[in-house]
């Protein structure tokens, strides 16, 4: 291979597999990184970020052993251009060379190995950008981590391979001197993209949710009080409202709910709810408080409005508010 991929967003190129090991360790997460030949390593490493996605070229130039653990807080997906890596995370392992890559999940524990000859294009995306996508699309908060499987073999998966065509599309741009960071709106429509795709493309545990809610329509008494309920979030709202509105019966109702949107009418006026409560915590506008805001979105039991938040977002709202105040 003569160019790299990203050869413009060199972060590193070192024959040091401490400096190596320590770099890495800055962009991803603290890990280990073995060479078969002690401190031997011809290690390269180009990368940008857009604001939830980073693109990634890497080598080692090296047998090497990486062992991340646990990601934590982004997903990573692989695939390798050139020789190959086994894959070790949870109970599976596997090896990765060209035709097959592999998802990593933020939650499960990974080693590797990658031959002298490996070369791979990585995607990171944050664990948040991808639960908000999700989200987004499902029109609710997501109740239990995303899991990816883990070996995506191209022949089986016309779809993901088509995901990879376009990563390295934007690659290709990027390389041709692209500059979507002119434009934050620019820069969210990649996003959106890159991510609506990937979740519509790779295998996990809410792939039939979205097929589902894609290929059924709901009944229009499902979208009427659908819409009522997004458009009074901040009001009381009951079952007869909702009766009354569609001119069905409450079990019509709620069966419409369970088979179209996997959910109960209340429990989809709350998960609306937290979804607003989180856009407005944040904001980060050091002068709210949670009280005001969970207050504004009908909620007035604040503790158990406290440990629906968590039980849904894996934080206190308070917490989330700290974190995005500037």
């Amino acid at each position: 291979m003569g160019k790299k991929p990203l050869q413009k967003f060199r972060l590193f190129h070192s024959h040091d597999a401490d400096e190596a090991q320590e770099i890495v360790s800055n962009v991803y997460c603290d890990h280990k990184l073995t060479p078969d030949r002690v401190g031997k390593v011809d290690a390269l490493h180009n990368r940008t970020n857009l604001a939830g996605i980073s693109l990634n070229y890497m080598e080692y130039g090296a047998d090497v052993a990486v062992e991340p653990g646990y990601l934590e807080n982004f997903f990573l997906f692989q695939l390798p251009i050139e020789g190959q890596a086994l894959i070790c995370t949870n109970n599976d392992e596997f090896t990765t060379s060209m035709g097959t890559s592999s998802a990593i999940n933020p939650s499960e524990y990974t080693r590797m190995r990658w031959s002298a000859d490996c070369k791979k294009l990585l995607v990171q995306v944050k664990k948040e950008a991808m639960e908000e996508r999700l989200s987004r699309i499902l029109m609710r908060p997501i109740d239990k981590p995303i899991l990816f499987i883990h070996e995506v073999v191209g022949d089986n998966n016309a779809h993901a391979q088509n995901w990879w065509r376009q990563v390295w599309n934007l690659v290709n741009e990027l390389d041709h001197d692209l500059d979507p960071w002119r434009s934050h709106f620019l820069l969210e429509d990649l996003e959106r993209n890159l991510l609506t795709s990937l979740l519509f493309s790779f295998n996990h545990n809410y792939l039939d949710q979205l097929k589902s809610r894609e290929s059924t329509a709901a009944p229009k008494h499902v979208k009427q009080a659908e819409d009522f309920i997004i458009a009074h979030l901040k009001d009381h709202i009951s079952i007869d409202d909702l009766t009354e509105l569609t001119g069905v019966s409450s079990r019509s109702i709620y069966n419409g709910f369970q088979s179209f949107r996997g959910t109960t009418p209340m429990k989809f006026i709350l998960e609306m709810r937290l979804a607003k409560v989180r856009e407005d915590l944040r904001i980060g506008c050091p002068e709210k408080n949670v009280t005001d805001i969970a207050t504004r979105w009908g909620f007035t039991q604040l503790g158990r409005f406290s440990v629906a938040y968590k039980k849904v977002y894996g934080e206190s709202p308070s917490k989330t508010l700290k974190n995005y105040i500037y």
